[in-house]
């Protein structure tokens, strides 16, 4: 019985011991991956000390996360400012393609592997996902994200909002909305639900 016991105690100590040599070698691996030169590529071309000088380039801090980022932009508004396409550009679009360009120019990371974006759309956002570019004047923008890897999530509370509008068909919403999309019954809820997930939720 006293060697069973010792037998069991010893057991558990190498496993405690082989685990964490493991993370130790994981959190290595993570280091030497998140250590890389900053920046990695230049997104307008020009050196940091052309561009902006030598003392901006020096205090330029650089992402330090460069693996497994999970990143969701909440999309609550179809116009950055203004009420018109004629007054105004897209909201939230074009902010997420500066990050893309940050994470894959500046930081060498690559989609699917080292990072991830997702948009969960809701409220007056949701004409960006419709597919009638009449009453979308960004859906070239946005299928430009998805083809860049990017999902769309709609809040199907706000579809029942356009069904009522008359933007949307009842029984066949998805003949009116951007192929690819994807839905979540609720916006809000649905973004909690990502942030307890991991997913950093990063207001345009």
């Amino acid at each position: 019985m006293k060697n069973s016991k010792l037998l069991c105690s010893t057991l558990a100590i190498l496993l405690f011991s082989l685990t964490s040599m493991a993370a130790r070698a994981d959190d290595s691996k993570a280091d030497e991956h998140s250590n890389v030169a900053c920046p990695v590529g230049l997104v307008s071309g020009k050196t940091l000390t052309d561009e902006f000088g030598a003392d901006v380039a020096a205090n330029t801090r650089c992402i330090k996360k460069r693996h497994n980022v999970k990143t969701m932009f909440p999309i609550g508004q179809l116009y950055a400012f203004g009420t018109t396409a004629i007054t105004t550009g897209p909201y939230a679009l074009n902010q997420m393609m500066n990050v893309i360009n940050d994470y894959e120019i500046t930081d060498g990371m690559k989609q699917g592997e080292d990072y991830q974006i997702i948009a969960v759309v809701h409220g007056p956002g949701g004409r960006m996902l419709l597919n009638d570019p009449n009453v979308n004047p960004f859906k070239a923008q946005v299928q430009a994200l998805m083809a860049k890897g990017v999902t769309f999530y709609f809040c199907e509370n706000t579809v029942r909002g356009l069904i009522r509008a008359g933007l949307l068909q009842g029984g066949n919403v998805s003949a009116g909305v951007i192929p690819g999309v994807k839905y979540v019954t609720a916006g809000l809820s649905a973004m909690s639900d990502f942030e307890a997930l991991g997913w950093s939720s990063v207001a345009p």
